[in-house]
């Protein structure tokens, strides 16, 4: 994922009721994923829905740390639990990934991400990144900021979309194609409520109401050098 970040997953946000917040803030009505969501969610929602979705059943927890009812036997779990832990988030981000760079417009903002080997963030550092801010939310013991393997150290949403020039409906766009993701993975809506609350609150970070509503980018940011050297570094989470 380029510039957008979940976070940009965080661009769960407008999922449910004033959810996903991460990387920006968004509709609290959940959109159905668009045909980006939608094509692609088929089989990288399910293949990455294993733990997550095995995992959602709880109820609904009014915090990341709360726990609701879960697993065989009544047993209560925690959000983190019912996500699948590191790796049940880390399934679901890659899906959502996969889901929204089906979207054109939104590949477009992450075209030096992927279309430049030396560019940081790379597409693997966003979804490390991702899963470090969503399992921390979750009440997982991954920290953030967080240095991926790669050696990219996540950064904070306004810094990683200050260059970008988001539209409102971009955002929005991108978080129903996330939710999109996370429902149909089997993720209770429950707790994609309250993933989006504790998400929720960045719009102001990512989106510039100066900006064109929807994508493409036009921004310089997303330009990728001929040969794929050279696309500016900014973006990502």
């Amino acid at each position: 994922m380029s510039r957008l970040s979940l976070y940009s997953l965080v661009l769960l946000a407008g999922v449910g009721t004033a959810l996903v917040a991460c990387g920006s803030d968004d509709d609290s009505s959940p959109a159905s994923a668009g045909s980006g969501g939608k094509s692609s969610a088929g089989a990288a929602g399910k293949a990455s829905a294993g733990a997550a979705g095995k995992a959602s059943g709880g109820g609904g927890a009014s915090a990341a740390g709360d726990s609701g009812e879960g697993g065989e036997g009544g047993a209560t779990t925690t959000l983190y639990e019912r996500l699948g832990g590191h790796d049940g988030i880390k399934g679901a981000i890659g899906a959502i990934v996969t889901a929204e760079l089906a979207d054109d417009d939104i590949a477009s903002f992450f075209a030096p991400n992927l279309q430049d080997a030396t560019h940081k963030p790379t597409a693997a550092d966003i979804i490390d990144c991702f899963t470090a801010l969503l399992g921390n939310a979750a009440g997982g013991p991954e920290v953030y900021p967080y240095k991926t393997p790669g050696g990219f150290t996540c950064r904070s949403m306004v810094a990683a979309h200050a260059d970008l020039h988001i539209g409102s409906g971009t955002f929005t766009h991108f978080i129903s194609i996330a939710a999109g993701v996370l429902a149909e993975a089997g993720v209770a809506a429950a707790d994609i409520g309250v993933v989006g609350a504790v998400l929720t609150g960045t719009k102001s970070d990512i989106v510039d109401t100066a900006a064109p509503a929807n994508g493409p980018c036009v921004s310089p940011a997303c330009d990728v050098a001929e040969g794929g050297a050279g696309g500016a570094a900014g973006g990502g989470n």
